[in-house]
C-alpha cells in the first residue's frame, strides 16, 4: 500500500461562513468532523488553532500523542501534524485564525500571541486540562467566540480579538505552576531565542548568529538557555531542525537527500548521520513507519 503525504487543511477547507474570509473561524467540534472526513487523521494548516475539547479523546501533536479526558485545551501553531481522534459522545469548539486577524485592529499589542508561551515553545505540552475553577471560565468564552462568529454583527472582529487575547491570558494562569527558573529578563532572552531558533532554523545552525542578534555573547546565551530550559542553546537549534525534519519526511513528497539539503545539510550522508543521533533507523525507514502509522487513521 503506498503511504502518501499527510495533508495540509486551509480556512477555505472549512464551511464558507461570515468571517471566514477575515481569517477566523470557530466550528462545533462535531460538525468540525462531519464537513472535512480529512481532519479525522493527522493534518496540518498555515493558522493558529485553539480547541476546547470536551470528553476523551486520544491527541497527537508532532510525533507526541497522549488521552486527554474532561476539558482540554489544545494549541496549535502554524505547520504542526496533528489530530484528535474521539468517539461521538466528545464535544467542544475549535477556533482557527490567522496571525494577520490576531494582530488586525485595536485589540492590543501584537505581540502577545507569540509572548505568551502557547505557541511555537518546544517546551511546552501543547494540551493542557482545565481544573474545575477554569471550566465555567473557559467554556463562557469559547461560547462568545461561537455566538459572535455565527451573528457576524458589526464589530464582531473586535469582540473576537478581545475574547481571543482573554482567553490566552486566561490560560496562562490556569497552566500549572511552573518551577521557578530563571529572572524576567533571563526569561526574556529564553523567548526570544526560541521564537529566533522558529525563524532561522534553517538558514542558521550555528550559535554566533543568534547571540549577534540578540546582542549577548554566545556563553550567555548559552548559559541563560541551558538553565532556563535544562537544555543547551545548540541542542534548541538542532532540535528543531530534526523536527522539520521529520514533519517533511511525514508530509512532503520531497526525497531524503533534498529534505536534507532544503535543512542545509551539504550531504545527504551527513544528514542521515544526523537523523540516526535522534531516532532509530534512517531517515526512509522513519518516512515509511510514520506514514503508515498516521494514515491508519484511528488507534
Amino acid at each position: 500500500m503506498k503511504r502518501e503525504a499527510i495533508p495540509a487543511v486551509g480556512l477555505e477547507d472549512y464551511r464558507q461562513h461570515g468571517l471566514h474570509g477575515d481569517g477566523f473561524l470557530a466550528v462545533p467540534y462535531r460538525e468540525s468532523r462531519a464537513w472535512n472526513p480529512t481532519l479525522l487523521t493527522p493534518h496540518y494548516h498555515d493558522f493558529f488553532q485553539i480547541s476546547l475539547i470536551k470528553g476523551d479523546a486520544h491527541l497527537m501533536h508532532d510525533f507526541r500523542e497522549t488521552d486527554v479526558s474532561g476539558h482540554t485545551l489544545f494549541f496549535l501553531s502554524p505547520g504542526q501534524v496533528h489530530a484528535a481522534l474521539s468517539d461521538g459522545d466528545t464535544d467542544g469548539t475549535i477556533i482557527s485564525f490567522t496571525r494577520e486577524f490576531f494582530d488586525a485592529g485595536a485589540a492590543g499589542s501584537t505581540g502577545l500571541l507569540l509572548d505568551l508561551p502557547f505557541f511555537y515553545a518546544a517546551d511546552f505540552l501543547p494540551w493542557m486540562k482545565l481544573g474545575r475553577d477554569a471550566i465555567g471560565p473557559a467554556c463562557a468564552i469559547f461560547e462568545e467566540l461561537q455566538e459572535e462568529f455565527n451573528a457576524a454583527r458589526p464589530g464582531s472582529q473586535e469582540i473576537i480579538r478581545a475574547l481571543l487575547r482573554i482567553l490566552l491570558v486566561k490560560a496562562s494562569r490556569w497552566r500549572e505552576p511552573l518551577q521557578e527558573k530563571p529572572g524576567k529578563r533571563a526569561g526574556v532572552l529564553v523567548r526570544d531565542f526560541q521564537l529566533l531558533v522558529e525563524r532561522r532554523f534553517r538558514e542558521w545552525q550555528t550559535l554566533a548568529p543568534y547571540a549577534r542578534e540578540l546582542g549577548v555573547t554566545e556563553n550567555h546565551l548559552n548559559d541563560v538557555v541551558s538553565e532556563g530550559t535544562d537544555k543547551p542553546a545548540g541542542e534548541h537549534i538542532r532540535q528543531r531542525r530534526l523536527l522539520d525534519a521529520k514533519r517533511l519526511l511525514l508530509y512532503s513528497e520531497l526525497s531524503v537527500a533534498e529534505i536534507g539539503y532544503s535543512l542545509g545539510f551539504k550531504d545527504p550522508s551527513y544528514f542521515s548521520r544526523f537523523f540516526k543521533r535522534y531516532q532509530d533507523g534512517s531517515p526512509a525507514e522513519f518516512r515509511a513507519e510514520i506514514r503508515e502509522k498516521y494514515q491508519k487513521g484511528s488507534r
